[in-house]
């Protein structure tokens, strides 16, 4: 299976564009969204007609955090059959990290900034050899 699209959920605009250049460095080629917290990220979800087959999801960003954006999320349905969700954040509260893999729709927890080995994790449920 080919990624098709991936969403970045993240305030910090820097961030972004390191993990953009981090996915095209690992010879992720497909189309890579952005959303800069929890609620313009539901936003985007509810209006696509293709789910992303990857989110990466910050904890801490204004507007709607991750917490936020994970309590909301099950309501997309469409999404939460096909997207794969991964937290990829700077938070170092382990509280953080047990409240967040204990959601049912987080595949992992990456801690910033995204590198090859999270790269292949996630590739891994695709079963993509890179």
């Amino acid at each position: 299976m080919e990624l098709k699209k991936i969403l970045l959920i993240d305030d910090s605009e820097p961030f972004n564009f390191l993990n953009r250049s981090i996915l095209k460095d690992n010879g992720i080629t497909c189309v890579i969204d952005v959303a800069l917290n929890g609620q313009e990220a539901l936003n985007y979800l509810a209006a696509t007609d293709t789910c992303p087959d990857v989110i990466l999801l910050d904890l801490n960003m204004p507007v709607m955090d991750g917490f936020g954006f994970l309590q909301e999320y099950p309501k997309l349905a469409k999404c939460t059959n096909e997207s794969k969700l991964f937290i990829l954040t700077s938070s170092n509260r382990e509280e953080d990290k047990i409240r967040a893999t204990a959601n049912k729709y987080v595949l992992g927890y990456f801690d910033k900034p995204l590198s090859y080995f999270h790269i292949q994790e996630i590739l891994s449920f695709f079963k993509v050899a890179q």
